[in-house]
Order: structure tokens, then C-alpha cells, then sequence
């Protein structure tokens, strides 16, 4: 997956290195158009609109429409602006069009909208290369307009790389997009075709590598990708509970009773051996009462109610006692300033990976030198008002550059950090994202977060030592199991007992068929 100055830059190399030319490619991407829309509309004798741009993003569906023509379909081309304009070698594949006399019509002006509006209910597939990934600022003018009329018309629409109107870089609405059934994405994703909302407006996306070669296409300068499947380390026979990991969550305060059952909770149910739960004494019969399988540690509160900075020294020593493996740290402890200064002293001098998340972000973000100072692994996951606090960063900031501005707080904090959302990114400090595909709008709800924190930390404890595999997993079977929550209950209805429920099956289709995962949520080959 790539920006979209990086696709051009693997454009450039493709012609310098191995020459393989703009026409070359052109002729690549339209075939690819041509073999999806036969695959999946049929050929001969189907109607087939095709919108073409002045840019080579229409060049490219000029040769869709060639192909598709070739094979017996009923093509007509609408071209949208002036032909004149054509770069090469869309301006060629322009007069071949031509001289094989395809209907074609021009929409240059409002006037001209006419005749595409009668047309377009006439068609079974709707083919359009309007903008391309080159688009800069909002859509306007006829463009405008022209999108408006295919978004109103309900016809099945085949984009052509990325749907006309999403930026490329980010996966914005550039003011109006193409609402796609399907799109045909060329050589790999852009970062526009997998983030919300492009992602919404691509509906089934594919991948066609064209002629590239695979050097290319998995060189080491391509730092962002698709959150995969790892293979999940064997629970071996013989293990015991501490085999499986031991946790440590340090987590809520006086009316704060869900964070903590389910940061606990849910590392157990994600696969881990051992969890302890240190909260305020007068918290824990009621998250008991509710769950028996947690080890409860109650510690002294501040007048609010929330952890006293007195049981620094005791907590410290306990994870020492314990061998704790990985430390939980924040969620739903409160923002009182005794308690904030208890978790950024828990942050620094542990020695261990701690997760934080919650009002623990809020802690760390006043003194970013806590977690910079530290030698083990730290694994923090922000919401996008907490990654702005984390960051310093406007949310306006952060929306026009995801990837961008979590490489470098994750860079600067030396530290594994999941941006969550649509789409969640995990962060590594050498600059890899990863873009995570599992998970639905049901579960954006108060305590998912917590559910995730846990899981992560059960990924840990389950054999992923390595931190960023952890995450990475943590993150995956969190939305995996959310999305057999909503596929059970629905969307709507999906709470954080629902994902945290759903965690053993979310862990076992991993762990023993991960090919579902990549067929569900990965885009497709073609």
C-alpha cells in the first residue's frame, strides 16, 4: 500500500528500469478493468457506459472500453472535457476509439448532461476513469456534476484506481465521489482505496499488479500494509496457566467499573493464563460479583476514590513477586492528578511492555519523556482526541495525514501505537504501519477500547513476544471478534460483553483458518 507520490515513483521506475512504459501500463490497467467487468457482468451483448476523463486515469478506461467492445459488449464512452487535452498515450487510445467507431459523446458543459442522464439507466455496468489519483483540491465544475449524475443514477459503477473525488493519500471526499459496486485498483492500494470513507466508496475493491515487477512491488521502501495474519505460536500441551502469560492491569476508580472487568476479563478470554486486576478497594466487589476468574489486587484510594499515589512502591514490588509478563496500565482510572502522576511513575520505572490506554494517555501526554526514557516495550492505543493530545497535533492535522502523523509520534516515543478508528493503524517506531481491516461502526462504543487492550496483551501472553505482532493481532481478532458479534446481533445492538464474548472464536478462526480472514477482508487478486 502506498501514497500516491510513491505509485508515481514506482511509475518512474518501472519505465527507467525496466521499460516499461506508460502505454504499456495503460494497456495493462484497462485490461484488468475489462477482465473484472466480463468476470463479473458477462461480455457479450451487456450494456456498458463508459465515463472517460481528459487524464489517463480516462486513458485507462478507454482501453476498458476497447476490450469490452472486442468481446461483444454494447460500449458507449461519454468523454468529460476537452479531448484536446488528452496526455500521451491516453490521447492514442482516445483515436483508436474513434476510428473503431464507438458511439461517443462529449459532456464539456451542464448543457451536455442531458444525454448521459437518458443514458445511463439503459446500461448494466457503468465503467468510469473520471480523476484519477492526481486530483488536487475539491471536484468542480462539470466534474462535479457528472459525479452527481452517477451517484443519483443506481447503476452498478467499476472505478477505474480509485473512485473520482477520494483523495488518494488520505481516502477524503474531495467535496462529491463516485459511489463504486466495485473498483480496480493498479500495482498496489493506494492509502485512499483502504481508509475510511474511500474505502466505503471503492465497495469491492481489487488489485491488479499489472506488468510490475514483484521487486517493485514489495520493495522495502513500501512501509505501509495490510494487518495479515501471522501464524499463531502453538499452545502446547503441557503449558500451564503462567505458560499462557501473566498480566497485570492497573485500571478504574469510583464509578469506572466496566474499564477494568473488561481490560481483565478480556485477556483471558483472548487466550492469556493469568490476569491480576489492581484497582481501588472500594471498586472490586462489584467487578467480582461479576467475574470470579481475575486475581484482585485492592489498593488504597484518594478521597475521589481513584488509585493513591501511596501504592506505588507496593505495585511496583508486586509485578516484580509475580514475574508479570506485561502490564496493563490507565483505562478508566480518572484524571485526578494524584492518580495521573501514580501512572506516568508506574510508566516510567516499569521494566516490563506495559499497554496504555485511557486517562493513562492522558497521563503520559503531559511528560512524553516517561515513555521515551523507557527500555521495554510500550504499546499505546489512542483514540484520535487522545493521539491529538498524545501528538500536539490539530485533528484537522491528523485527518490529512493518518499515516504521516502516526509514523512519527510512534517514531518519537519509540513506542508501538494503534490510531484507533475505521480501519485502526498500528505503528511501529522503525516506520511500518499497518492498516487493520477487521471490525465495524457497531463497535464504537464505551469500553471496545478496553476489550482491545486486553486482547492485546493476551497476544502477548499467548506467544507473540515480539510486541508489534502482538498488537498487530490484538487489534485484528479485536475487530474479528466484533464483526461476529454484529453478524449475530447486528450492528446496532454490539457492546464491548458482546466483542469481549466472541474472543475464543475470533482466536480459533485465527489460529486455525486464517485463509477466511484474508478472503473476507483482504482485497482480491485479479
Amino acid at each position: 500500500m502506498c501514497y500516491t507520490r510513491e505509485m508515481k515513483e514506482l511509475d518512474s521506475r518501472a519505465a527507467r528500469d525496466y521499460g516499461l512504459s506508460d502505454l504499456l501500463l495503460m494497456e495493462d490497467a484497462g485490461s484488468a478493468v475489462y477482465s473484472l467487468v466480463a468476470r463479473e457482468f458477462g461480455c457479450a451483448g451487456v450494456r456498458v457506459g463508459v465515463v472517460a476523463g481528459v487524464g489517463n486515469n480516462g486513458g485507462d478506461a478507454l482501453v476498458a472500453a476497447r476490450r469490452l467492445h472486442s468481446c461483444g459488449a454494447r460500449v458507449e464512452v461519454f468523454v468529460v472535457g476537452d479531448p484536446e487535452r488528452y496526455p500521451e498515450p491516453a490521447k492514442r487510445n482516445y483515436e483508436i476509439v474513434l476510428k473503431l467507431k464507438l458511439p461517443v459523446a462529449y459532456v464539456r458543459a451542464p448543457e451536455d448532461l442531458g444525454v448521459l442522464e437518458e443514458r445511463l439507466p439503459t446500461f448494466d455496468v457503468v465503467v468510469v476513469g473520471l480523476i484519477g489519483i492526481g486530483l488536487r483540491g475539491e471536484v468542480r465544475g462539470i466534474y462535479r456534476d457528472v459525479v452527481e449524475v452517477l451517484n443519483r443514477s443506481g447503476r452498478k459503477i467499476v472505478s477505474v484506481d480509485i473512485p473520482s473525488g477520494i483523495n488518494g493519500d488520505n481516502g477524503s471526499v474531495c467535496g462529491v465521489a463516485v459511489k463504486s459496486s466495485h473498483t480496480v485498483t493498479f500495482g498496489m492500494p493506494k492509502l485512499g482505496n483502504i481508509l475510511y470513507p474511500g474505502y466505503h466508496y471503492c465497495g469491492k475493491l481489487y488489485v491488479s499488479p499489472l506488468s510490475y515487477p514483484p521487486e517493485l512491488l514489495l520493495s522495502d521502501e513500501i512501509r505501509v500494509e495490510l494487518n495479515a495474519p501471522l501464524p499463531v505460536p502453538e499452545r502446547i500441551r503441557w503449558g500451564h496457566k503462567g505458560t499462557f502469560g501473566k498480566l497485570l492491569a492497573v485500571s478504574g476508580a469510583r464509578y469506572y467499573y466496566g474499564a477494568p472487568y473488561y481490560v481483565s476479563y478480556s485477556f483471558l478470554k483472548a487466550g492469556g493464563g493469568y490476569s491480576r486486576l489492581a484497582a481501588p478497594r472500594s471498586v472490586i466487589p462489584y467487578i467480582a460479583s461479576r467475574c470470579s476468574e481475575v486475581v484482585y489486587i485492592p489498593l488504597d484510594e484518594t478521597d475521589e476514590g481513584t488509585i493513591s499515589l501511596k501504592n506505588l512502591e507496593y505495585v511496583l514490588e508486586l509485578i516484580e513477586r509475580f514475574d508479570i509478563d506485561i502490564v496493563a496500565v490507565g483505562s478508566g482510572v480518572s484524571l485526578n492528578p494524584e492518580t495521573q502522576e501514580f501512572v506516568r511513575e508506574v510508566v516510567r520505572r516499569v521494566d516490563r511492555p506495559v499497554v496504555i490506554d485511557g486517562d493513562g494517555i492522558t497521563a503520559v501526554s503531559s511528560a512524553p519523556e516517561v515513555i521515551k526514557s523507557r527500555r521495554a516495550p510500550t504499546i499505546i492505543t489512542p483514540h484520535p482526541v487522545e493521539f491529538s493530545r498524545l501528538s500536539g497535533m490539530a485533528l484537522a492535522e491528523i485527518a490529512e495525514d493518518p499515516v504521516g502523523a502516526l509514523r512519527k509520534v510512534a517514531a518519537e516515543l519509540n513506542s508501538y501505537v494503534v490510531l484507533k478508528g475505521a480501519h485502526s493503524l498500528v505503528g511501529y517506531p522503525d516506520g511500518y504501519v499497518y492498516v487493520n481491516m477487521t471490525g465495524n461502526p457497531g463497535m464504537a462504543k464505551a469500553g471496545s477500547g478496553d476489550v482491545l487492550t486486553g486482547t492485546i496483551a493476551a497476544m502477548y501472553g499467548i506467544g507473540f513476544r515480539d510486541p508489534g505482532a502482538a498488537t498487530r493481532m490484538g487489534v485484528l481478532v479485536h475487530g474479528l471478534a466484533g464483526d461476529l458479534a454484529a453478524e449475530r446481533l447486528g450492528e446496532d445492538g454490539v457492546t464491548p460483553d458482546d466483542i469481549l464474548h466472541e474472543l475464543p472464536q475470533a482466536v480459533r478462526i485465527l489460529r486455525e483458518n486464517p485463509e477466511l480472514v484474508v478472503e473476507r477482508y483482504m482485497p482480491e487478486l485479479i
